[in-house]
């Protein structure tokens, strides 16, 4: 099983993924996810837990699924 920390940036890779490939910064994101963007940065980074609540906004705001972005996790 996979440690809990490699979870947390495989879904931030993820994030980040689409998110350039969305063409948006991480400030963008974050004002259509309704989050802060450090918050943002550092869950691309793999720092940061994030609620499946908070996920779901970030998928919604990606045009992407939820799925999407656990994919591989």
């Amino acid at each position: 099983m996979a440690h809990a920390g490699n979870h947390r940036e495989i879904v931030g890779k993820n994030i980040r993924t689409c998110r350039t490939k969305a063409d948006l910064t991480l400030e963008k994101l974050a004002e259509k996810a309704e989050m802060s963007w450090p918050y943002l940065s550092e869950i691309e980074r793999g720092r940061e837990n994030i609620s499946l609540d908070k996920l779901a906004r970030l998928a919604r705001a990606l045009n992407v699924t939820l799925s999407k972005l656990v994919e591989n996790a």
